[in-house]
């Protein structure tokens, strides 16, 4: 099955159930579908992602995320799915990778056996 993320809503769903309030882009970017092209502002661009491991080099427990051929990042790259960064403000870690606190969620991803995020 698969994992879905809504842009416009922050929602973060297996098979259609609710999992998980998120967030993806900064300041007046974030959360708005039509801003994905903005790099190092915009949300995750719109499309489909495979899950493709951990990466624990910038943040604890980070999900890489990496797009299938065909959805456009707008020349866009480093998508992940990892927790605010200690030091900042709550709400302003992403520079274009999908938000979502708690290492106990981002196992639950990686740990599902499911493979695809569909971006919408």
């Amino acid at each position: 099955m698969t994992w879905e993320y809504k842009v416009s809503t922050g929602v973060l769903s297996h098979n259609g159930e609710f999992v998980a309030h998120c967030y993806s882009g900064a300041g007046e970017s974030k959360d708005k579908p039509e801003c994905e092209s903005q790099r190092n502002r915009g949300p995750i661009p719109r499309g489909i992602y495979f899950i493709a491991g951990w990466n624990n080099h910038k943040s604890a427990e980070a999900i890489v995320l990496e797009p299938i051929a065909g959805t456009n990042t707008f020349g866009r790259d480093h998508f992940q799915i990892h927790g605010d960064k200690k030091g900042q403000p709550p709400g302003s870690a992403s520079a274009g990778c999908i938000i979502m606190n708690g290492q106990d969620k981002r196992h639950m991803i990686y740990d599902s056996g499911d493979t695809i995020l569909v971006v919408r």
